[in-house]
């Protein structure tokens, strides 16, 4: 089996009104496609999830620097393919923005693996469950005050039973007064994480943290700056809950350095900035062998088959503002809580074409 064409082309899907964190502000979301077709029959499909930065580039990124090596390559040849993408961007930075297109790729060829297989990609990949837990991730850095209690008391009224919520940019007892309202709606019982987005230095992080700590935070994320790498431990000694970080990580190689530093003690992967789904599962292991929890950063459809079969792997993140179901023709099924896995051959999803026509951008 090889490949023999690669399309890719942009989704855009406006947000209803303007979310956030601690650093942006975000209107719109850019679904930038890979597809992978074979000689066999399958198609492989991928995707990155841009917020409104440059999902042009990132669309040629894959055409011009891309397309042509993939081409008479072999889907089952994923390692091989890996390091010939890499490869090519080396000279010019092989983090970052070309570090997209390649975790996109890569999740299509695992696609393609899984269908020809005749597998789900989460028994493939040697899971058992086909649900996994997710929580609700909430953008909510903008909401008043007195609106924190109805957002994720309406979320836990879907069943919900963990939810995170934005800080850092607010006094540490203005912060802890939000984090009293979330948890009065939510119920002492449910998992409560702080998402600061690199926010804060060393100081501020523990004396923040210390100031919501009455309420019962479950874990804290991205607290200070991911270069910071001795901060991440002495923030993790000095405060309570979990230290959670990882997104920003491209290799295997960082998050090893925050783990043998105990600065890391929930792993949070992304799908696409860590190389699809090979990426991630070796940071799986990784977290496997420090015997830290797995879970997943962004993009829960295909991040939760790998979930379901890590060792350590306990949870995915679905932001309700970020969805990637409204170009999707099945969609995932999140139930009270869970991500309910495809039955499917494959990572279980296609672009829906109702959506392909009506909302392709097309780059000038």
């Amino acid at each position: 089996m090889e490949v023999t064409d690669v399309e890719t082309y942009t989704l855009h899907v406006p947000i209803d009104g303007t979310v956030g964190d601690s650093r942006l502000e975000i209107t719109d979301v850019y679904w930038v496609v890979v597809e992978l077709e074979t000689d066999a029959g399958h198609t492989g499909t991928g995707w990155m999830g841009s917020l409104g930065f440059a999902p042009d580039l990132l669309e040629r990124f894959v055409d011009s620097q891309f397309a042509d090596a993939l081409v008479g390559a072999d889907p089952f040849a994923h390692e091989a393919i890996r390091e010939r993408l890499r490869n090519r961007t080396v000279y010019y930075g092989e983090l970052g923005m070309s570090a997209w297109p390649r975790g996109a790729i890569d999740v299509a060829l695992w696609d393609i693996k899984a269908k020809a297989a005749g597998v789900p990609l989460y028994r493939l990949l040697g899971g058992e469950s086909a649900t996994v837990p997710a929580y609700v991730s909430s953008m909510d850095v903008g909401t008043g005050l007195g609106d924190l209690a109805a957002l994720h008391g309406s979320y836990a009224e879907e069943g919900f039973t963990a939810f995170k919520t934005k800080a850092g940019n607010r006094t540490p007892e203005t912060e802890a007064a939000r984090i009293e309202e979330i948890r009065r709606a939510i119920g002492p019982d449910a998992d409560l994480f702080v998402d600061a987005n690199q926010a804060w230095t060393v100081p501020e992080a523990i004396r923040t943290v210390d100031a919501m700590a009455e309420y019962g935070i479950d874990w804290v994320e991205e607290p200070i700056s991911e270069f910071d790498l001795d901060g991440h431990a002495r923030v993790a000694e000095r405060i309570d809950p979990p230290l959670a970080t990882g997104e920003m990580l491209y290799r295997p190689v960082q998050f090893e350095r925050l783990l043998e530093r105990g600065g890391m003690e929930v792993c949070q992967p992304d799908l696409i900035r860590n190389g699809g789904v090979t990426g991630m599962t070796a940071v799986a292991d990784l977290a496997a062998v420090h015997g830290v929890p797995l879970a997943t950063h962004f993009y829960y459809a295909v991040s939760a088959h790998v979930v379901s079969a890590a060792p350590t792997g306990t949870t995915v993140e679905y932001i309700p503002e970020y969805d990637v179901a409204p170009v999707l023709e099945d969609p995932p099924t999140v139930v009270d809580g869970e991500v309910h896995l495809p039955d499917r051959p494959g990572h279980g999803y296609r672009i829906d074409p109702d959506a392909k026509a009506d909302r392709r951008v097309r780059f000038d």
